[in-house]
């Protein structure tokens, strides 16, 4: 289970509003407000979204790296080979394939967390609201309660 300060601050890091996370969680919007300026949560946001983007593109250059070292290899091996002896090629080292798939998972695979499904919750409600204001403000308390219920649930 998420306890409420840790939940509402995976909603600030979102971009949901402070009376958003307050509706959300059953707290008074001070209360966020003391939580967001006592625990710097701006800056803790910026440093987040700062160090992610420098962490992908770390695992990008990386997982290129990989793929030039391997397309060397093969390369090379394709020159030493006749035609018909490609195909008798060995596979790649297991080694060179998990170091892959990790990289390939580290970038692609994204686990459904909390924050995740918060995103996703926003979007849908945004793409309601822009249709259907009214339907929208009904399906608001759902929203919450099914975010709430999640956040129980981890």
């Amino acid at each position: 289970m998420i306890d409420k300060k840790s939940a509402a601050q995976e909603l600030f890091n979102a971009g949901w509003a402070g009376n958003q996370i307050a509706s959300i969680l059953e707290l008074s919007e001070q209360t966020i407000s003391t939580w967001k300026t006592k625990h710097r949560w701006e800056e803790k946001r910026a440093t987040k979204n700062m160090g992610r983007e420098v962490a992908e593109d770390r695992v990008w250059r990386l997982i290129n790296f990989q793929l030039r070292v391997l397309d060397m290899q093969v390369d090379d091996q394709e020159d030493k080979l006749k035609k018909k002896d490609i195909e008798k090629l060995s596979p790649l080292d297991k080694g060179d394939v998990d170091a892959l798939q990790k990289l390939w998972t580290t970038v692609k695979a994204k686990q459904l967390d909390w924050s995740v499904l918060v995103n996703n919750i926003k979007d849908l409600t945004g793409f309601i609201a822009e249709r259907d204001v009214e339907l929208s403000k009904q399906l608001l308390n759902h929203c919450d309660d099914f975010l709430n219920f999640k956040r129980k649930n981890l």
